[in-house]
């Protein structure tokens, strides 16, 4: 599968797994249930809230109270001292804008100013709403903004809302692409659950229905975030030592464990400067993710990383580790800063050769050892061993090589 349709499916599975829920339980549901549901997205919004602020993900808390401020809203509809269309019509302005600032703003925390800052942005409009929800007042033009005979109307949406909510989902879309991580997918289920859960109007139980899944699946992007950040290595986004370690306790009888490392990234890192250095190991792990023969892919440290090939022999793995290093071999790497220090810190000066400047392509190579389990190998552990002494030939041959146990 091509790595941007796997990624872009990643972006919607946990979305359309909510609204699939969502769609069953409407289905099962009683319109008589109403008082018995008010109270089930309040309590989804609490224990997410919690959640949130226990993993110190302010944003998300927010998120979690601005989804408890617009079922408090819709709950005023059909009582006497407020307009049900400009509570509605309100809402659906109020859901987009609100998920798109929370998703692109910066992490700051809650108790400090930018904090408090975005508490009294998320709460004051679902305030006003009610504010101008008077009784016998027309609704404001700016909110009603229906097209007639559109989808919209049919929705009881605004298509400026509608428009609002396409807008933020390509913005979530194209965070993701940028972070890869579980946030948007959960962000994208609250935008779209709650856009539904907005738009089916005075039924409260259905609104119950969307806003809870909207919260649950938030939930789980939650919990899928935590296992990202206790597994994965933060700079190159891949599975890191301990993700490792879990898998070979698993992994069977029968496998291949390679060891990659970068060639010469010392002296890389030396010539360019760490930050450089962090940028090729972020395109060696883009290069090694696209591994294929159903190998998974570690950072194990520092310049090295891991393939496992489960259920695999190491003449079945060996071509598979050929094209990765071959594929290193023929991507360019463009060197986009040079971010070194006027003086090193021995006190020499820094290389000032123009080919070293940022914007100069340079080639980066890997060298691959690899070694299978065997007899003479019982456990992974061993296995690992005699990867790394392959690797150490591989290195000995001339680098930009893949050499396997025994060769």
């Amino acid at each position: 599968m091509p790595p941007a349709l796997r990624r872009t499916l990643d972006f919607l599975a946990l979305p359309g797994a909510a609204l699939l829920a969502a769609l069953l339980f409407q289905e099962a549901a009683d319109p008589e249930w109403g008082n018995m549901f008010a109270a089930l997205p309040w309590l989804v919004c609490l224990a997410g809230g919690a959640l949130a602020w226990r993993f110190r993900i302010g944003n998300m808390v927010m998120v979690f109270v601005a989804l408890a401020a617009i079922h408090t809203v819709l709950e005023q509809t059909g009582r006497q001292t407020y307009t049900a269309d400009t509570l509605r019509l309100g809402a659906a302005w109020y859901w987009p804008i609100m998920i798109a600032y929370l998703a692109a703003m910066p992490e700051r925390g809650l108790f400090n100013r930018p904090g408090l800052e975005r508490v009294a942005f998320v709460v004051f409009p679902a305030l006003m709403i009610l504010a101008i929800a008077k009784p016998g007042t027309e609704t404001f033009w700016l909110l009603r903004a229906v097209v007639v005979d559109t989808n919209a109307t049919r929705l009881h949406l605004p298509d400026a809302a509608l428009l609002l909510t396409l807008i933020a989902a390509g913005c979530l879309l194209w965070q993701f692409h940028r972070r890869r991580t579980p946030i948007e997918t959960g962000l994208l289920a609250v935008l779209l659950l709650g856009v539904i859960g907005i738009a089916v109007g005075d039924s409260r139980v259905y609104r119950a229905i969307y806003f809870s899944t909207a919260g649950a699946a938030l939930i789980v992007a939650l919990i899928q975030n935590s296992y990202r950040v206790a597994f994965h290595d933060e700079l190159t986004g891949l599975p890191g030592r301990r993700a490792l370690k879990s898998l070979l306790n698993t992994v069977g009888d029968r496998y291949v464990i390679a060891m990659l490392d970068v060639d010469h990234f010392k002296k890389f890192n030396d010539t360019y400067g760490h930050d450089v250095g962090d940028q090729v190991l972020c395109r060696v792990g883009r290069v090694i993710a696209n591994v294929t023969g159903g190998g998974q892919y570690f950072r194990y440290g520092g310049e090295e990383f891991t393939v496992i090939f489960p259920n695999r022999s190491l003449r079945e793995a060996l071509p598979h580790l050929d094209a990765v290093c071959s594929a290193m071999a023929a991507t360019p790497f463009t060197v986009r800063s040079k971010d070194r220090p006027e003086v090193r810190p021995d006190g020499t000066m820094p290389i000032t050769d123009p080919s070293k400047a940022a914007g100069t392509q340079v080639t980066v190579t890997i060298s691959i050892g690899a070694a299978e389990k065997s007899l003479r190998y019982p456990d992974w552990e061993a296995v690992m061993k005699a990867a790394d002494q392959a690797l150490y030939k591989a290195k000995q041959a001339g680098r930009n090589r893949v050499m396997a146990d025994g060769s």
